[in-house]
């Protein structure tokens, strides 16, 4: 989702939610201005479903009516909590992984095992910059951890439990979800599902996997602590029902990858039907479409940003600037001549500039664009000198979508169907759309290659269309 930059470029607030209801006016609006960083709320009835399962599991733990649940419209595989407070998050990215009631009542209690445990409280946080504003300073200080672009910069609450406390939480969990009715194992069961997605993404995207994701950078998944689940929960009663068929019901509908409203990425082009508008990304570079904008990433440490602003085409150069200042943080840079242009068919200004920094110069480029009706994009781009160049194709790809190819774009879906007799992986998997879709079917429905599958089995795939 793009939104609106006045000044400068959106700095990313993560890992946070908002307040329960009977909390401070003060508190509410943090917690929900952290939250719309993150992809806001998504509205529909698995909202409600993630919610009324999150209130049984509470209740099991002893905290009936204390605590608030929240389905993040992010594609993002992730659980987290926002102290102060009970908040406990989960996207609908890891909605749209797991198989069971009883995995999503493993989640959410082992967030809540956090709450309990006031792990939070015990936990340094931790001021990270997460623009490029990072980049450039960082490139000159040789540290991220500037004092004035710190104060600029967003707070990220640094979750990075330790070992000891995901014990901690693991073992709450198996003690609330007996409490609340669901088995021991759908603990271990999760942990496996987020093990076979992380393998998945690796392999799709190139990503090396040693890379953490981001339910792994807060929760380490290590090796030890999915034996120990393991073993505990083999030594624990395994009653209750973990309610696989329900929560596949429950799933039927729910936004898959990228929503419409957040754009949509498909390789090294974005696209946001809503907004009208797309470019392209020059060749060996990558695209993650993220809440405040698009993060564009490249070879020897290029990196950009896309977002979205407020400027006629008139003030597009003031805006331009303004954009460049927030990008420059308080580094010493030396700002070239604007150049006004076209950009097909769009009123534009290209903005360069050079900084010196211990790893060598680098060059810094804004290029804004004037849509109308006091809209703006722009990117911001730092590149090692010498280097800029490789960006100007991606400038001059900006371009406004006509109403045919917005109309024809959409988000895809979760559906869930039933097993019929002579259905099989492949078959099935043939009826999804997107990339690999024999593979985003395996690890979407906890599968081996070459299984077989029981007639009346409900699976998930992946189609387009209305909800």
């Amino acid at each position: 989702m793009l939104r609106r930059i006045g000044a400068g470029l959106a700095l990313a607030l993560l890992l946070a939610g908002p307040a329960p209801a009977q909390t401070s006016y003060a508190e509410r609006a943090q917690h929900e201005a952290i939250l719309a960083e993150v992809g806001g709320r998504y509205a529909g009835p698995q909202a409600d479903y993630v919610a009324a399962v999150g209130e049984r599991v509470a209740t099991g733990a002893g905290l009936a009516g204390r605590c608030e649940f929240v389905l993040v419209d992010s594609k993002v595989v992730n659980a987290f909590t926002a102290p102060p407070g009970c908040h406990v998050y989960v996207t609908r990215g890891l909605l749209a992984i797991m198989n069971s009631e009883a995995e999503l009542a493993a989640v959410l209690g082992h967030e809540l095992g956090h709450v309990t445990a006031r792990h939070a409280a015990r936990q340094r946080n931790q001021e990270v910059v997460t623009s490029l504003a990072a980049a450039l300073v960082g490139a000159v200080s040789k540290s991220d951890m500037v004092g004035g672009i710190a104060k600029q910069a967003a707070k990220l609450t640094n979750l990075g439990y330790s070992r000891a406390q995901e014990h901690e939480a693991d073992t709450l969990s198996l003690r609330y979800l007996p409490a609340a009715g669901y088995p021991v194992r759908g603990l271990a069961d999760v942990l496996g599902d987020l093990q076979r997605e992380d393998a998945y993404s690796a392999r799709a995207t190139g990503r090396d996997p040693r890379a953490l994701p981001a339910w792994a950078s807060t929760h380490p998944l290590t090796a030890d602590r999915i034996r120990r689940v393991r073993q505990q929960a083999a030594d624990m009663p395994d009653e209750g029902d973990l309610a696989g068929d329900a929560y596949l019901a429950a799933l039927d509908g729910l936004t898959y990858g990228d929503s419409a409203d957040q754009g949509v990425v498909a390789g090294r082009t974005f696209t946001h039907p809503r907004l009208g508008i797309a470019f392209e990304a020059p060749a060996g570079f990558r695209l993650t479409d993220q809440p405040q904008g698009v993060r564009i990433d490249g070879p020897d440490g290029m990196r950009g940003e896309f977002a979205a602003g407020r400027a006629t085409p008139d003030r597009l150069q003031d805006y331009a600037v303004q954009v460049l200042g927030a990008v420059a943080g308080g580094a010493a840079i030396r700002v070239g001549r604007p150049a006004r242009t076209l950009v097909n068919g769009v009123d534009a200004v290209v903005l360069p500039a050079q900084a010196a920094t211990r790893a060598g110069p680098v060059e810094v480029v804004v290029a804004a664009y004037g849509v109308g009706g006091g809209r703006a994009y722009h990117f911001a781009t730092i590149a090692p000198a010498g280097r800029a160049s490789l960006f100007e194709p991606m400038y001059g790809s900006f371009r406004r979508l006509s109403e045919s190819e917005a109309a024809a774009l959409g988000p895809t879906r979760i559906r869930t169907v039933t097993v019929r007799r002579g259905d099989t992986i492949e078959s099935l998997s043939q009826r999804m759309v997107g990339d690999d879709p024999l593979g985003r079917f395996l690890m979407l429905n906890a599968l081996s290659e070459g299984e077989g599958l029981t007639p009346g089995r409900r699976v998930k795939i992946v189609t387009a269309g209305a909800p």
